[in-house]
């Protein structure tokens, strides 16, 4: 949590960078001096404009071009270090000094018949000052800082003759009403953007806790999936095997080898190759090793691979499709009533220009027994959890088409598409 007080807020603004801004402090502070440099910018037009009207009153005697001048020359320096940073106490400190100096010792560079009136370069040049003073120093020190060049102009006024004391006072008046404006809107905004910024924080931290708590149930449901997909399988294997064929036994072990294999490769670490994680994401290599496995294990699979070019696929997405497409592949073995299967591939590359990642699909299909999806069980966790949430957790789709006698079609893609569809129908490849 972040200091409070306006001291250390204009500390995270540019006088000290012990602590960073938030977003809120950060862009606030930002705005205004942008505001400043074009006050300034504005103020630095003024005064070449009235120097330009009164000519004449400049020609007379040229040294009274040296407050214009200097006002001028100060405020395009400091409008160019406005446009590059913020200002700094210092900063801050030497602006409001000059122009105390200038309040005071510039009345006579400024003619006589607008001398004391707010419309003058003086009193539009103090005027255009205030924001820094107001908004960048010290909390203690911004609002005294900020009066003291009008108390400076009407010191500097009271010496002379034939004052025009109402147009004096009015004058005055007006800059530090200007000043205290400045002051309030820097106490409410300050406050709004310290409030935004906690808030932001600390929804900041309450978002990493429910990401650290999403991921671990992800890790979680992708082991019980594991398990389903591996040992219960595997289990249910031995279960139907006749235990007197040493054919079948040598099988059997030699899938229980695969399914500790596998096991192993996904609890080791993706970021240590030497532990057997998985490098870049390879799309084909992950869905031909998955039908080669199930071949292996004497299903009959027709392969259709449609690569128009690799989109760039992150390993963990890889794998979470090669292994729903494995589970598909297991469902049509053990329930699908046939030994053959059909799996269409099609990589789609990233659409130039688009900001696309490209696309990945897989497509199970068969022509088998087929099923009633409004009568499939809910606890069964093959369809649910190993096929639709797997893939949903790596932020892809999956759909699953099938009737009773007319097959299964089972399709998962990434990314997911903008709108849902329905898969292939089994009989259009």
């Amino acid at each position: 949590m972040r200091p409070t007080g306006y001291v250390s807020l204009w500390r995270e603004m540019g006088g000290s960078r012990a602590a960073p801004p938030g977003p809120a402090m950060a862009t606030l502070g930002s705005v205004i001096a942008q505001l400043a440099s074009l006050v300034r910018t504005a103020s630095i037009v003024y005064v070449i404009v009235q120097v330009a009207i009164w000519h004449s009153f400049y020609a007379a005697s040229p040294v009274r071009l040296a407050g214009p001048a200097l006002a001028v020359a100060w405020a395009s320096a400091v409008t160019a270090r406005l446009r590059r940073r913020w200002p700094s106490v210092l900063l801050v400190g030497a602006d409001s000094a000059f122009y105390v100096a200038l309040a005071l010792g510039a009345q006579q560079c400024v003619p006589p018949g607008i001398r004391d009136d707010a419309f003058s370069w003086l009193v539009i040049s103090l005027s255009g000052q205030l924001i820094v003073p107001a908004w960048y120093a010290p909390g203690a020190l911004s609002l005294p800082l900020a009066l003291l060049p009008p108390a400076a102009y009407w010191i500097g006024a009271m010496p002379r003759q034939a004052t025009d004391l109402k147009a004096l006072t009015g004058s005055a008046l007006l800059l530090c009403a200007i000043a205290l404006a400045h002051g309030l809107g820097r106490r409410e905004l300050y406050r709004r953007a310290e409030t935004a910024d906690a808030a932001l924080g600390e929804a900041d931290r309450a978002a990493s806790e429910q990401y650290a708590i999403l991921s671990r149930n992800i890790e979680r449901r992708e082991h019980e999936r594991l398990l389903h997909d591996t040992v219960l399988n595997t289990l249910t294997a031995i279960a139907r095997a006749a235990p007197d064929d040493p054919d079948n036994l040598a099988g059997v072990l030699d899938r229980c080898r695969r399914d500790v294999a596998l096991i192993e490769d996904v609890l080791a670490d993706p970021a240590d190759p030497a532990a057997g994680g998985r490098g870049p994401g390879d799309p084909l290599g992950e869905v031909r090793a998955v039908i080669a496995d199930m071949r292996d294990r004497g299903l009959s699979i027709h392969v259709d691979i449609d690569d128009e070019g690799a989109p760039a696929v992150p390993a963990r997405v890889t794998a979470a499709i090669a292994n729903a497409a494995r589970e598909a592949l297991a469902n049509v073995a053990a329930h699908a009533g046939t030994g053959e299967a059909w799996v269409r591939v099609h990589l789609t590359p990233p659409a130039a220009g688009a900001g696309s990642p490209g696309r990945l699909q897989v497509v199970v299909r068969d022509r088998g027994a087929g099923f009633d999806l409004a009568r499939v069980d809910q606890a069964r966790l093959g369809l649910r959890r190993s096929i639709a949430e797997r893939t949903a957790d790596c932020g892809g789709q999956a759909s699953i088409w099938s009737a009773p006698g007319q097959g299964a079609v089972v399709s998962m893609s990434w990314p997911a598409p903008a709108r849902a569809g329905e898969p292939e129908p089994a009989g259009r490849w």
